[in-house]
């Protein structure tokens, strides 16, 4: 999952990081990325949209490749034994 929200955080700002569970992150850098994309449609408002599109593709990157790999859980049930969930 980790390496699909790099890839997905490369294209996209945000969404890969709202797909590892980061929600507040994933939701402050994509609405930070699409800010950045407004201001750069001026030539004034480029002279900040720019790098902070690229601070916020940059920190959304980072991101993903700094959270921890979760690890795959499975469940076996048998025929014979009545399903009990964990807690």
């Amino acid at each position: 999952m980790r390496t699909a929200a790099i890839i997905v955080n490369v294209f996209f700002p945000g969404i890969g990081s709202l797909m590892i569970g980061k929600v507040v992150q994933g939701i402050a850098q994509l609405m930070l990325y699409l800010l950045g994309i407004l201001l750069s449609m001026t030539v004034i408002g480029a002279i900040i949209g720019v790098p902070l599109c690229i601070g916020v593709w940059i920190w959304a990157i980072v991101t993903a490749v700094n959270s921890p790999p979760e690890p795959i859980q499975v469940t076996v049930i048998h025929k014979n034994e009545p399903f009990q969930p964990r807690n």
